[in-house]
Formats: C-alpha cells, structure tokens, sequence
C-alpha cells in the first residue's frame, strides 16, 4: 500500500501508456463495476477535440463556478503536477485523497484481477470518477485524453458532448484522414445527448452530423446553429457578440486571446445554455460575462514575462492558430522563437510554419520519454538564423537577452516544455532577472 503521494506518480508513470484499442474499454468498465460504478453517480460533461478542449472546458467551468456550482474538471495533460488533472472548482486533489484512491484501486490492478494491465490514463480516470462521486459535483467536465470513441472517459453518459476541433494529430493511433479521426472523435456521442461542435473541416463535420443522426442527438454547429460576430481586439481582451436562436449576448468580454479563444468561449456559452434548456439549470447572463472574463488557461497564449508569450502548439492546427494570434496583435514586432517538440509530432510542418514568421529560432531539447532530438529538430528548420542550443534553460536565457521594444519572444512547441519553461520564466519574472 502507498504511503506516499511520490509513491503513487512513480507507479502509475511506470504503467504502460498505450491506449485500449479493442473496442470495448472492458477493463476500465470492470474497475468501475467492482467499485460500484462512481462515474454513475454525478452529472457530466464530455469535450473532445484536436485543440481546444482546455479552454473550452476552463470557460465552461468560470461560468457554471460564476452561478455558484461545485464543478469537477478532468484534464490532461498537467503543466507543473498530476493532480491538475483532477479539480474541483480551482482546488486540486490533495496528496492525501490521491493516496487513498490509489490504494482503494491498487488490489485490482493485480495479476488475475479485474484491472491488470491497465494503463496510466485509466488509473487517473478512475480516480477522478471516485473523487467526483465522493465530493458530490454538481456537475463534472470531462475531457478526452486521446480520440473518444474508446477513451477510457467514454464510459459516462453526459448532459452534453462537445467536439472542439479535428485535425491530423495522433495519427499514429486515430488514423491518418479527417474522416478517421472525426469517426474517433464523435465516438463520444450518445442516444439523445445534445452535441455542440466547432468542428469545420466538411469531412469530418458529415461524419458528425452523421453520428448524431443515427444517435437522433440534437446537433448545434458553430456557424450555423449559433454565431459569433463583432469581433474586436482591446489591449487585454477581445469583444463579440453572441447569437442563439433568441437569446443575443452583446459586447462580452473575454480575456484570452485569438480568435479561436472565441470560438471556444461560444462553445463554453452553448453549454450553459443548453444545460438551461434540457435539464433545468439556471445559469444567469452575468455568471457567463464572469465566466468569460474570468476564464484562463496557462500556457495558452500566455504572457508570462512583458512581450514573453508561452503556447503549448504541439501539432500544426494548433500552431496555425497561434500563429495568426501573433500575427493579429504583434505586426511590426520581431519573433525570436525557442521550440521544442516530442518526437511523435509532426516537427517539419510546424517548423515550417515558423520559418515563415520568426526572425530567429533556438532549437533545444527536453529530457521527457518520447522526447524530439534537439538535433534532428534543428537539421528541419530552414531558417536562416538558426541555433541549437541543448540545455533549455540556456536556451531561455539566450534568447530573452534579444529581447527589446521591436521583439518579442515565443516559446513553444510542447505543453512538456511548457511545464518546465512556465516556472522558470514565471521565476525570473518574480525575482526581476529581466
């Protein structure tokens, strides 16, 4: 039995990774069913996405937080620490409650029991699914870790399902088309749940619409069922205006930034409307403008230092997007860019997208499993003012020494990075280095 919570992360890290594929999510099921079922025991909301489920799901939570509600949030990845991943409002799990769950789940994890073999993902599942059971949320908003239909989350019947976006993104196990991957991810719609979806590639939205109509789920599509418009930049916020069928939000506020910050606000917005609509909530127009201008996410185009931007783009959607945020409120500024990625992504193409903008770029590397070669990353770039740099750290530090009034610099490439360069900057920035 665990006695530690450093005990219990060195277990579940040493778990194998790999994600069921059968069809069935059995051994998941089985844990839950010899635990009486605690996923069965409160309400939920199910995200999933190529990009954008984070934010979704922070908006959504500041809103239905904003009305008063104890709200459960399970996400993934964690930036600085496990229990991230599992929140009840802006609290996390205590050390103390992850050793007791743990221990709770250890016994079935054994060889002939019900959940050996089982992996990482599963475990936290599990344990934020006793958590919010025994908490008792009001509501749970649950985000997918890899694709839907056979996530180790999709065992829940939620009140809503939201599909944020699909593109090509772990190819290596969703498949490599749009249609294959939005077949994945619509595997998270249920009879009668209704769907709200951001999704806009056509292939992937007729495998949606397909889905909730063999499943006969009322579908609300961005764009089509409900709008966004008026768009507008401030300094430290964006405005727009809001549209579902007769209920009109004028001049909102929110504080992320980029446009598909909007459309992951409207996303969060749908939600508590619909939650109003089909189940009786009463979620007012001021804890969604609370909600909206409250609601951030760290490492999403984050300013962490004056003209120091952190964004965890870790595939080429992703750095699009951020891309045309940088673009949109830093014109005339150089970019100095410090990137590095796991090896599992695809490198080239996102390197190439930053070719186009950056006025340098330092390559390093990170000490994480499945972690890029700081090598072969930097023989990708083509840009002509390149450097390889190997201790991220130095990398930092190098490059913030470019940094004046016509710069900025963006580190970027993967939310691992991330974690490591968040506290390091945040650090600095406390200690006045820079």
């Amino acid at each position: 039995m665990f006695t530690s919570v450093d005990k219990v992360i060195e277990f579940i890290y040493s778990m194998d990774q790999k994600t069921e594929r059968n069809g069935r999510l059995s051994r998941i099921k089985a844990i839950l069913s010899v635990l009486g079922n605690p996923h069965e025991a409160f309400r939920s909301v199910h995200i999933a996405g190529s990009n954008g489920k984070g934010s979704t799901l922070n908006a959504l939570k500041e809103i239905l937080i904003a009305e008063g509600l104890h709200v459960g949030s399970f996400i993934s990845p964690h930036l600085e620490k496990v229990n991230e991943r599992i929140m009840m409002n802006d609290v996390m799990i205590t050390d103390d409650q992850f050793i007791q769950y743990m221990n709770d789940i250890y016994p079935l994890l054994q060889e002939g029991e019900v959940g050996e073999g089982s992996n990482f993902f599963e475990i936290l599942t599990v344990i934020a699914f006793m958590y919010y059971r025994d908490m008792k949320v009001d509501i749970a908003l649950i985000e997918t870790g890899i694709g839907g239909k056979f996530d180790s989350t999709n065992v829940i019947t939620p009140l809503l399902s939201i599909l944020t976006s699909i593109s090509l993104d772990h190819t290596q196990i969703l498949g490599d088309t749009i249609e294959a991957i939005a077949i994945e991810k619509a595997g998270i719609i249920k009879p009668s749940v209704p769907v709200i979806s951001a999704v806009k590639a056509k292939q992937a939205v007729d495998v949606i619409e397909e889905k909730a109509s063999l499943e006969q789920a009322p579908i609300y599509q961005l764009y089509k069922d409900f709008i966004i418009e008026n768009v507008t930049q401030e300094v430290n916020e964006q405005r727009f205006t809001y549209q579902l069928d007769d209920v009109s939000l004028v001049d909102l506020h929110l504080k992320m930034k980029g446009h598909h910050q909007v459309e992951n606000a409207s996303l969060a917005i749908s939600a508590a409307l619909l939650l109003n609509k089909y189940y009786g909530f009463t979620i007012t127009e001021a804890s969604i403008r609370q909600g909206l201008i409250t609601s951030s996410w760290a490492a999403r185009f984050e300013e962490v230092l004056p003209n120091v931007i952190i964004d965890g783009a870790h595939n080429p959607a992703g750095m699009e997007v951020l891309l045309q945020t940088i673009q949109q409120r830093y014109t005339e500024k150089n970019i100095h860019v410090v990137f590095t990625a796991l090896q599992d992504k695809d490198i080239t193409s996102v390197l190439h997208m930053l070719d186009d903008i950056a006025s340098s770029i330092t390559v390093t590397e990170i000490h994480v499993k499945n972690a890029a070669v700081a090598k072969d990353i930097f023989e990708a770039t083509n840009h002509p003012e390149k450097e390889l740099v190997l201790n991220w750290q130095d990398a930092l530090d190098q490059t913030l020494e470019k940094l004046d009034e016509s710069s900025i610099v963006l580190v970027t490439g993967s939310l691992y990075f991330m974690s490591l360069a968040r506290p390091y900057l945040i650090q600095k920035a406390q200690a006045k280095v820079v």
